[in-house]
Parts: C-alpha cells; structure tokens; sequence
C-alpha cells in the first residue's frame, strides 16, 4: 500500500446491416509500453489509424464530407478512466456529416467503430434551433474540447460545438450511452453560451464538468442534468483551454491572448461567485495553442501539456515554470489541434494521444511507477 498526503497549500439508408464494433486484429503489442512496463517514452501502437474503420456512406461524397475531418476539424475526444478508454468523435460544419463514434481500448491497444453515422444528414441549423439528424442523434459538429467522460454512469457528455452544414455554434447539451448506442439530449434550464472551445474538464472528486464559455465559469451536475454559474463575469474574446488540479482544486486554463495562467478554486462544490486568479508562467510554450492537450499527472503532481512532436512540456501551477522533456518518435499534431485527444490513463499511468485518421494512435510514459493509481482520484 501507497499513502499520499497533502499538504497545507492543497497540493469519455438508416445504413444496411446490423452495427457492430469493428476492432483491427493488434500486431506486435509487445513493442507497446503497456500498463506495468517501466519503458518511458514514445511508443506508436500499431494497426490504430482510423481511416480503415471509416464508413462509406450511401451518399455523394460532397453531400457528406470526408472522413479525415473526424480529427481534423478542430475535434477533440473525452477518457473513460475507469474502463481505459479514449472516445473519438468529430467533424461538422462544411468539413464531415458523420457523427459516428470511435474508441481506443487501452487495455487491448486496439481501435475500433462503436456505431454507423447517420443517415440520411441535414443542416444542423434548421429552424433556427435544431441541432438533431431525422433519427434524433446529434448532428456532427467541432467538438474542441466541448466533451467529457462521466465514468460513474458509464456516459459521454457533449456540449455545443460548430454544427453542419451551417456553422453555427450550438449550446445544446447530449448524454451518449456506449453500451446502448444511444444518444439522449438533454433540457437543463441554465447552460453556457456556445463557443469556439469550453474547455471542459471533470473534477474526478466531485463528478462535476467544468467549463468557461466567453464569459464565466460553469460547472455540469450530471445529478440534475443541469449547469450552473459558478464565476463572476470575466469575458475571454480568444481562444482558451482548460484542465482540473484534483488536489490543488483548481480549474486551471489559459486563451491565447497572453501568457498568464489563470485559475479558480472549485475546493467548494457549489460556491458562486468565484474569481479568477492568475500568475505570469515561463517556458510555456504550449500556451500560445489553444487546441493543446493537457492532463494533470497524478504521479509527478504536475500539468503536462502536448501540441506535436517528441517533446511535453511538465507544468508546475504554482510556480508556473514549464520543464521541458523529449523522448524521440513522437507524434505529429493535425494543423488544427488535439483538444481532448491527449489524455491521461491513471490505470495504466501512461498517456495516449489519436490525431490523424491515417496516423497511428501513441502512448507515452513519463514515469515508471506501476499503477499505483489504479483507481486515480475516482470517489
């Protein structure tokens, strides 16, 4: 047995023929750092590109869009942490219809299609206010990092986000169920305003998903289904990113427009009012992106941040310095970013990140500990 202590500073046609899950057959796995492996850095996973699970849908490829925007237009992902699993979806706008879902088994190291797409599509903007296909599913749209994993009901949450064919933002809040293939919108009676990147991230302590729209802190209760303002007025007009410290209990983020790094305090889970705080950084070169990755590691106590390439930059909140370390072989970022598709397995203390479809998904570890944090920060 491991014990942590703290101290005082707080330190996820209607087509032809029934939907399966289509897993590619995993080759060579023992080249892979998997859970207990102590080889730290890059490791590509093979037979983990997307395009050979892409959907060749009834329709005119203009009618549709192409498949490579399920990670290429400005699309994130969200991780089960409790079942090891990173979910991929994306596209919208003029770029791609389909809102089918994938996921990276990282136990298994394999990647397959959860569903089909729908069909036939339709603008998401019809009527002002519908965000819907004809079969009720969500239409397609940038996810950026407008999505979370809500591991204790087994859920994926979304919210809003650039819809096809139109564009516009939406500020409509869905509930998908992978065991069900079902999607189910939601009514809460309060919500963010729709826009470019919520920045949404989970406190795994409390359950809640925070996010900041253009000008204030929210916080979802998947409890009530409902969203609440939790922060004074603070309007950001560029582009930001967000992630939780769960022991410092903050909801750390950034926008583009400067080098600071900003924060609140979310140690009181059903405070308003809250104020930002924020410090000048060094070495954080990932804040000039909005569309970076970053995850609180639970073994260094630190925010390690990824945008391309072999290097991640390890991020100390209270002193707001970056470390840089590099490990050779890592991935190439898509042009528009990798939101949420960087992420963090506490079960297998390693990260995983999916960017283009014709690319192959990677791990990385930073640290040899052997999962330790089995059950991460999970109530």
């Amino acid at each position: 047995m491991i014990c942590i202590g703290f101290d005082s500073g707080g330190r996820a046609s209607a087509w032809a023929g029934i939907c399966l899950a289509i897993a590619l057959p995993l080759l060579g796995a023992a080249s892979v750092a998997q859970a207990g492996s102590p080889a730290l850095g890059w490791q590509e996973i093979p037979n983990t590109r997307i395009r050979p699970l892409c959907p060749l849908p009834d329709a005119e490829p203009g009618e549709f869009g192409v498949c490579q925007s399920v990670t290429g237009a400005w699309s994130g992902g969200a991780f089960d942490s409790q079942r090891n699993l990173l979910y991929i979806l994306g596209g919208g706008h003029t770029d791609y219809a389909g809102n089918e879902v994938y996921v990276l088994d990282v136990n298994l190291l394999q990647l397959s299609r959860l569903n089909e797409p729908s069909f036939p599509v339709r603008d998401g903007c019809v009527d002002g206010t519908n965000s819907s296909y004809a079969d009720g599913r969500p239409v397609a749209r940038h996810t950026y990092s407008n999505l979370e994993f809500l591991p204790a009901t087994n859920q994926l949450l979304m919210f809003g986000g650039s819809r096809w064919k139109c564009g516009y933002f939406g500020h409509d809040t869905w509930l998908f169920s992978p065991p069900n293939d079902s999607w189910t919108r939601q009514s809460p009676s309060v919500s963010p305003g729709g826009d470019f990147d919520l920045s949404m991230a989970r406190d795994p302590l409390t359950n809640l998903v925070y996010a900041h729209d253009t000008h204030a802190l929210f916080s979802y209760n998947p409890a009530t289904s409902n969203w609440t303002q939790r922060s004074e007025e603070f309007s950001v007009t560029s582009y930001k990113n967000g992630v939780i410290d769960p022991v410092a209990r903050r909801y750390y983020w950034y926008d583009t427009s400067s080098t600071l790094l900003h924060w609140y305090d979310i140690s009181n889970p059903t405070a308003v009012g809250l104020v930002d705080h924020s410090r000048t950084t060094s070495g954080c070169t990932f804040i000039s992106r909005d569309s970076a990755g970053w995850q609180y590691d639970p073994v260094l106590d630190r925010l390690v941040a990824w945008s391309t390439g072999d290097s991640v930059q390890v991020l100390d909140g209270t002193t707001g310095v970056c470390e840089t370390r590099t490990f050779a072989g890592g991935p190439t970022a898509v042009a528009t970013g990798t939101f949420g598709r960087f992420r963090y397995s506490s079960l297998s203390n390693l990260y995983v990140v999916c960017n283009g479809i014709d690319d192959n998904c990677y791990t990385l570890r930073l640290t040899s500990v052997d999962s330790i944090f089995a059950d991460g920060f999970e109530p």
